[in-house]
């Protein structure tokens, strides 16, 4: 079995930051989802109880503001976030930035916990 999937297929949803598509779903498996995000403003600090986030940059750069401490993020750079772990991301520079949000297990709503 396998799962292919294309950008231009998955339904684009505004967020806080910017829009998402989803690449995957609940359904296709458990142990993992995979979400492309635009992001051109700024998320909301939050935390996950269960989730761990990484974060790949596609495109422009974003910072990560992660326990207090910014971590700067070009095109290629990578960044894993555990749980439990308050975060929040923006773009910088003109134009907006894309990421690949690798989540496990997948993303829900009620692990979403707002810090600010």
């Amino acid at each position: 079995m396998h799962i292919v999937r294309k950008l231009e297929d998955a339904s684009p949803r505004e967020i806080t930051c910017g829009t998402m598509r989803n690449l995957t779903k609940m359904e296709d498996f458990e142990g993992m989802d995979f979400v492309q995000v635009t992001i051109s403003d700024s998320t909301k600090r939050h935390y996950h109880k269960k989730l761990t986030e990484a974060y790949f940059v596609l495109k422009g750069s974003i910072e990560v503001e992660i326990d207090g401490k910014v971590e700067k993020l070009d095109k290629g750079s990578l960044i894993i976030i555990f749980p439990n772990t308050k975060h929040k991301a923006r773009k910088i520079g003109e134009g907006d930035a894309e990421i690949l949000v690798v989540c496990c297990p997948p993303w829900s709503e009620e692990d979403e916990i707002l810090a600010e």
